[in-house]
């Protein structure tokens, strides 16, 4: 499937940096977002058509997930261990992390880590 909106998701315990870009690479929205779901939803909502989001399998990482899953067309899950071999800065901050987040989901070079579903853990 072909996606217009590339959000990266940098996810920390009280806030997330997020990224938007499009197509091509442009930036159309970054900023720090507070984890919590109304914000997050209005951070993303002008992108949910055609939109995916990348986040990384860090502490917490599901309840994240599952609200961006809920908003957007595809989530992928990174595994960050990866994502820091194929981009190793030497400088790393919250806005690098998402901006390169959503160039490797944009050029769909995620490494992805697994998801479990919700189906498996009813048992």
């Amino acid at each position: 499937m072909s996606y217009k909106y590339h959000i990266g998701v940098d996810y920390h315990k009280k806030y997330s940096f997020m990224v938007v870009k499009d197509e091509r690479g442009k930036v159309l929205r970054s900023g720090q977002v507070p984890n919590q779901k109304k914000y997050v939803e209005k951070f993303v909502e002008p992108f949910t058509a055609g939109g995916h989001a990348v986040i990384e399998a860090t502490r917490n990482w599901v309840v994240m997930h599952d609200w961006l899953e809920e908003m957007l067309d595809e989530v992928q899950l990174a595994n960050p261990f990866k994502v820091k071999a194929i981009a190793e800065a030497k400088i790393k901050t919250d806005k690098i992390d998402s901006n390169v987040l959503s160039d490797l989901l944009r050029v769909d070079m995620i490494p992805r880590a697994h998801v479990p579903s919700l189906q498996a853990n009813d048992g």
